[in-house]
């Protein structure tokens, strides 16, 4: 009789721990470790910020003091379009960079520019006929001025040209393109933008060769350069589209580089969104993805698609905020139905790992009917328009009813509008509807046709942190580059956004095998990552409770030549700066550098006051 086989005690252990591990798998995935998934620490963030903002609405307003309690003299003709469209953008930089500014319009009132920090002139030379010789002798002694625009000569450009750093010129051309000789953009150095989407009328002519040349158009027409004189400097922008937000890196980079060790916030913020996930996925076959992988449209997006997704966020330091559509019918007259119990399977299993990989859940809308009422609209869009705000709020109650159902304990606080289209009816409906709605993300760009939320990066006067997006899509264009570079420059962040669906859209997808779309996102997420290493991967929320904050601080540097002292009003934990400087960095205190390109610095700041020791 044979004896019974004895299994060795190291072998229960594994079978043990084998065991034990299914459990704790199948726990994790279940509903209800689900159900204590939230994030209620950013929840409590925003809500501080919230309160503190809409208490400073009743506050008397403080006065802003910067470097050496001076302004930026912002010179513009109220009768040239132009000058206009130059002031406006660059005051927003300003406000951006925490700079206080003071604004004279030449239409009307004289100029003492002994006082001024800076002069940004936006308007022709010619305005300043009878300054001329002041402006001159300000610059020479010390000051600095952005010239932002030149026009046909004139004799009081007669008179300063030489000053400028020109040796001679003859006409104004219309030219397209940019090639950057400088890092005026950060970590843009030798790089050309041949679009037509840059446009200048520039004076062509030749610059000295001790004037310090940081861009020239494609056809190597000088565009920027520095030109110092006597104790200060001349910048000179020789073209004409410095009134556009794709300009604003152009302007604050040139500001930077005017004066020496030059320091200024930043956000530092890299957000990714993917608008219509989770969403209800298309069923059946698509030909070109059945061809290569022999599934339907389902299975190909939750085995192959979202897989590669995960991937390459790992890969790049990408965290996703996800916007989630409950449904895409048409539908804008309620009662609106909550159903599809297959896509409440979807938005929690692809919900959960959103949330595992460290991203957001927000709200794209309970269906991609855009909030608004206009039928014109609505149209061009081929969408319904909503009859009544009762209805947008019934289909808002709707959706957040539907993400509780998935994540009871989650707080939902990001919204992007579908189409970024948002009318005011429909964004009041939101705040009406929604209590724990924090953030809203658009776009960035200008609209011509004024159909898109065109947003800022602001707080709203009833608590809603606008966030807009810069750019999408999943592959490059040298367009969206430009927009990234000077949106990176000027504020550093980098905000963009795709669809699920892009690859099944002709245009959006341009056609191309996933594979080949995949291998060009993987391109677009490697050029950004090693472009910008320094850039934060943040959510939506998180990102904009770090932009409230720094809102609502100010600024005040005091520098001398061994020595940058920075005082702000910020109660976040973390601030961010760029710093231009050509010394080298000693001392520092409640702070620390990483250099991030030639005599460009990140400053991590982690104290309301902190200092830069400069050498030589």
């Amino acid at each position: 009789m044979k004896k019974g086989v004895k299994l060795h005690r190291n072998i229960y252990i594994i079978l043990l721990f084998v065991l034990l591990l299914a459990v704790a798998s199948q726990f994790a995935r279940s509903k209800f470790v689900l159900e204590f998934s939230h994030n209620e620490n950013v929840h409590q963030q925003y809500q501080q910020v919230k309160q503190k903002y809409l208490a400073s609405l009743n506050e008397e307003p403080s006065t802003t003091t910067a470097i050496s309690d001076r302004n930026y003299c912002v010179l513009y003709d109220s009768r040239d379009t132009l000058s206009v469209g130059i002031k406006d953008n660059s005051l927003q930089v300003l406000e951006y960079m925490q700079q206080p500014y003071t604004t004279v319009d030449l239409d009307i009132n004289d100029v003492d520019v002994s006082e001024c920090q800076a002069i940004l002139m936006t308007s022709s030379l010619n305005r300043v006929e009878s300054e001329i010789q002041s402006i001159i002798d300000y610059v020479e002694d010390g000051g600095y001025m952005y010239v932002m625009r030149l026009d046909n000569p004139s004799p009081v450009f007669n008179q300063i040209y030489r000053k400028l750093g020109f040796l001679n010129f003859s006409y104004l051309k219309g030219e397209y393109g940019i090639e950057l000789t400088s890092n005026v953009l950060i970590n843009q150095k030798g790089i050309q933008y041949d679009g037509d989407f840059i446009y200048n009328d520039v004076l062509i002519g030749e610059i000295e060769d001790s004037a310090e040349l940081l861009a020239t158009t494609i056809n190597h027409t000088p565009l920027m350069w520095k030109k110092t004189f006597g104790d200060g400097a001349f910048l000179v922008f020789n073209g004409s589209s410095l009134d556009t937000k794709e300009s604003r890196g152009l302007i604050a980079g040139g500001i930077s580089m005017l004066e020496p060790d030059y320091i200024y916030p930043i956000f530092n913020t890299k957000l990714f969104y993917i608008d219509d996930f989770p969403a209800p996925i298309p069923q059946g076959i698509n030909d070109v993805i059945y061809k290569d992988y022999q599934m339907d449209i389902t299975t190909f997006f939750q085995n192959i698609w979202w897989p590669q997704m995960i991937r390459v966020a790992k890969l790049n330091d990408i965290k996703y905020t996800a916007m989630v559509i409950q449904t895409y019918g048409d539908d804008v007259i309620g009662p609106f139905q909550s159903r599809e119990d297959e896509e409440l399977h979807n938005l929690i299993g692809y919900g959960r790992e959103v949330i595992k990989s460290g991203g957001e859940i927000g709200i794209h809308g309970y269906n991609h009917q855009s909030l608004q009422m206009d039928p014109q609209i609505a149209d061009y869009f081929d969408y319904n328009e909503w009859q009544t705000s009762e209805d947008m709020k019934e289909s808002i109650r709707t959706v957040l009813q539907y993400i509780k159902r998935a994540f009871p304990n989650y707080n939902v606080m990001s919204y992007v509008p579908p189409s970024n289209v948002l009318s005011s009816e429909g964004r009041q409906a939101l705040v009406d509807t929604w209590p724990n709605l924090a953030v809203i993300s658009s776009l960035y760009m200008t609209d011509p046709f004024e159909r898109s939320y065109v947003q800022e990066f602001q707080i709203t006067s009833d608590g809603i942190i606008e966030m807009p997006r810069v750019t999408s899509g999943y592959f490059d264009t040298e367009y969206n580059k430009w927009l990234e570079a000077n949106t990176i420059t000027s504020i550093g962040v980098f905000s963009h956004f795709i669809h699920p669906d892009d690859l099944l859209d002709k245009e959006r997808g341009r056609q191309q095998t996933w594979e080949s779309l995949y291998k060009d996102f993987e391109d677009l997420l490697e050029r950004l990552h090693s472009t910008y290493p320094w850039l934060r991967s943040i959510t939506s929320t998180q990102a904009a409770v770090s932009v409230a904050n720094q809102l609502q601080s100010d600024m005040d540097v005091t520098k001398d030549k061994n020595k940058l002292q920075v005082t702000t009003t910020s109660e976040s934990a973390e601030q961010y700066f760029i710093l231009r400087t050509d010394k080298k960095i000693k001392m520092l205190e409640h702070c620390i550098v990483e250099k991030i390109d030639k005599d460009i610095y990140l400053v991590t700041a982690f104290n309301k006051n902190f200092s830069i020791g400069l050498g030589g």
